[in-house]
């Protein structure tokens, strides 16, 4: 299966000069799921992104899931997990990815290359370093994660970092308010995830429609809500996020684990991938289409009118009954400003609050309403 292209992989609009910006999906997929409620049989329209929830929907058992991205080197992985999927065991794409230590990692990505595009060979060739590294670790993103554990170790401890996965759920408040709350760390979040730090770790595009007064804040407030509220032990994105690895094989998300794995790759054949913007790429699907859209924080990165347009053509594709999750950052995107569009605002809070990834202000699950279809 090779990648279709509606935009040219060296167009200026291609973001963050074509880095891979992600290896893991940072939206919890249980979220997703909650909010889309996917039907055999369905058609889904997603983010490749990390490609984790891309992978996932197939165990929904749907007729077809649409996955798009605009950056090239997303794509790149999306083919490169495709090809693991195929041509290797389970325990060889753990040891692929970096979820498990093994020596061979190289080796195991030799097998993958002929499954794999010219452009993802050239990719892949000029980073095979990262499979060394663990190449769950080497997205732009996760590498801001690595170095904000790094001064997490510091302020906090490593061995604070640790202990709080061994604690009941109800212990985790007291950790918080008093091992983890100090004058050191409030200070480092004002600091490491200012706007500037943000900018200059990650991309300053992302930040441009920001709509929030002070990042540290805003940011140390969802820290504490998931450090708090949200069982840790149980919590792959905050075992990543403060430790760099899974607890165990136990938890990781569903496309890793080893009872999905064959439901998983004999289902590969109906994703149909595909390297463009969103806004185009709903442009050009066929009129009353899709049954889910699992749209990430994708318009997070949009000026309002590129979202307004891609929102007519997103009731354009949809159809009757569609269901859409959405996530917003820190610039405000709503599908609920929109009459064509009913947000069930209880189930929405509900699923903000329950996201192990935390890292979203708000979260919209919504329908399309009767009178756009």
């Amino acid at each position: 299966m090779r990648i279709s292209r509606l935009s040219e992989p060296d167009s200026p609009s291609v973001p963050y000069a074509g880095r891979l910006m992600f290896t893991q999906s940072w939206e919890d997929p249980a979220c997703d799921l909650a909010a889309l409620r996917p039907r055999p049989g369905e058609t889904i329209f997603a983010i490749i992104s990390g490609c984790d929830n891309v992978f996932g929907f197939l165990l929904a058992d749907p007729a077809r899931v649409i996955a798009v991205d605009l950056n090239p080197a997303q794509c790149h992985l999306f083919e490169l997990k495709r090809a693991a999927f195929l041509r290797l065991s389970h325990a060889e794409m753990l040891v692929l990815l970096g979820v498990r230590a093994g020596a061979a990692r190289r080796q195991l990505y030799e097998r993958l290359r002929a499954d794999l595009s010219a452009a993802a060979v050239g990719f892949w060739d000029a980073h095979a370093q990262w499979f060394d590294l663990g190449l769950l670790t080497q997205g732009g993103f996760e590498r801001y994660y690595a170095w904000l554990r790094a001064l997490l170790r510091v302020v906090i401890g490593r061995r604070r970092l640790e202990r709080l996965f061994t604690l009941p759920q109800e212990a985790q408040r007291d950790f918080y308010e008093h091992e983890w709350d100090t004058l050191r760390w409030r200070a480092l979040v004002r600091i490491a995830c200012s706007k500037y730090v943000l900018g200059r770790r990650l991309d300053p595009s992302w930040f441009a429609h920001a709509e929030v007064a002070s990042f540290g804040a805003h940011f140390a407030r969802l820290v504490e809500h998931v450090v708090v509220d949200l069982p840790a032990r149980s919590n792959y994105f905050l075992a990543q996020l403060l430790l760099g690895r899974y607890m165990d094989e136990n938890g990781v998300p569903e496309y890793l684990r080893e009872e999905h794995f064959e439901t998983i790759g004999g289902r590969l054949n109906r994703i149909m991938p595909m390297t463009a913007d969103v806004c185009e790429a709903v442009e050009n699907l066929t009129p009353r289409s899709i049954d889910c859209f699992a749209l990430s924080n994708v318009f997070e990165y949009s000026p309002r009118e590129l979202f307004d347009r891609t929102r007519e053509a997103l009731i354009r594709a949809a159809r009757p009954g569609a269901r859409f999750a959405l996530r917003n950052l820190l610039a405000s995107r709503r599908l609920a400003d929109d009459p064509a569009f009913v947000v069930d605002a209880e189930l929405s809070r509900k699923l903000r609050d329950a996201d192990r990834g935390f890292i979203y202000s708000r979260f919209e699950a919504a329908t399309l309403a009767n009178s756009s279809v």
